[in-house]
């Protein structure tokens, strides 16, 4: 998988709309939760597209929150699912941001049944699980 990081400012119209396309496709149809899915954020962020023979596969967000990064819209497209994309694009953020903002925290908020996964990278929960859109979500600290 080619990962390549695009401020919006940056992003072609096609990578937009394969992005929201995406995005649309996993949090708003598959996971059946009617919301805004673009918002001011992504106005503000970089995106991480992660491809495979020119065609987006995994993506998510960075954006700067106070005094950390917050990572977010963490995809992957269903047919590529369990194939390792999602690690993959997880160690590429990560590696990124220690080298390139290395005294800013990294923070996510997860859905609750993927705890596991990003604990598996380092991170850990902080404070309760919380509704977000409907969904059951946790605040979550890497520790590098």
């Amino acid at each position: 998988m080619k990962i390549d990081i695009i401020n919006y400012s940056d992003l072609s119209k096609d990578q937009l709309f394969e992005l929201v396309k995406l995005r649309i496709n996993v949090f708003v149809v598959e996971q059946n939760c009617p919301y805004q899915e673009l918002d001011e954020i992504d106005l503000i962020s970089n995106h991480v597209i992660g491809s495979n023979n020119n065609q987006i596969v995994a993506l998510g967000r960075l954006y700067k929150k106070e005094d950390s990064i917050h990572i977010g819209r963490i995809a992957v497209k269903k047919e590529f699912r369990n194939l390792g994309y999602a690690r993959e694009l997880m160690h590429f953020i990560l590696n990124f941001l220690k080298l390139n903002y290395p005294t800013l925290g990294i923070e996510l908020s997860a859905q609750e049944y993927l705890v596991k996964f990003y604990i598996s990278l380092g991170f850990n929960t902080i404070g309760e699980m919380y509704l977000e859109d409907g969904i059951p979500h946790v605040k979550m600290v890497y520790f590098s």
